[in-house]
């Protein structure tokens, strides 16, 4: 097996636990285990440990969530329909993990910043990317720079702030209910 498949085996693995149980509950040994890595590749691959192997995982999510605001934004004429999209996948998403796997970034913020400088950057970077994304959908829809910026962050902590509520209940329901409201900020006009 390659050194780059070896690491992106031990990536997704630690992904996927960070995600359920979050940083300090996940321990290397289990990311070890889950991967199915010899531990002396995961070592070699990630001699600053787990920081390190979180940091990539949260990196790693950065370009993955990035790239699906960005398609499913090429994939819809108007902003609704993006943003309906949007509330969509990521329902769809806690539904298929049994609402085990919020949004993997907060757990992380929640959990180890700003205690770790490393994962502390590694957030806020996510955000940003996140944010610039979304921004740049809603000025390609027609809205405003300056709306655009604040709705992006509405956008971003609605959903955040549901995907915790529907762990916690077990339904998507909160986030089905906070559509209506933001879809209402949405910059009137043709492409709407």
């Amino acid at each position: 097996m390659r050194k780059s498949d070896t690491r992106a085996r031990i990536i997704a693995s630690a992904s996927i636990l960070l995600r359920r149980h979050g940083y300090h509950a996940t321990g290397l040994a289990q990311i070890i285990a889950h991967s199915g890595a010899p531990r002396g590749s995961v070592y070699f691959l990630f001699p600053g440990g787990k920081e390190q192997l979180a940091v990539a995982a949260v990196n790693q999510w950065t370009v993955d969530f990035e790239r699906r605001i960005r398609l499913l934004h090429a994939a819809h004429d108007t902003a609704r329909a993006w943003v309906e999209a949007m509330a969509d996948e990521f329902g769809g998403e806690l539904r298929a993990s049994g609402y085990t796997e919020g949004l993997p970034i907060t757990i992380i913020t929640l959990d180890s910043v700003p205690a770790s400088e490393a994962l502390t950057v590694a957030c806020r970077s996510a955000y940003d990317a996140w944010l610039d994304a979304l921004t740049e959908g809603l000025v390609a829809y027609g809205a405003l720079t300056e709306h655009a910026e604040r709705l992006a962050k509405l956008m971003l902590a609605s959903l955040e702030g549901a995907a915790v509520l529907c762990r916690a209940y077990q339904s998507t329901a909160p986030l089905e209910q906070i559509v209506p409201f933001v879809l209402e900020q949405l910059p009137t006009g043709s492409t709407v």
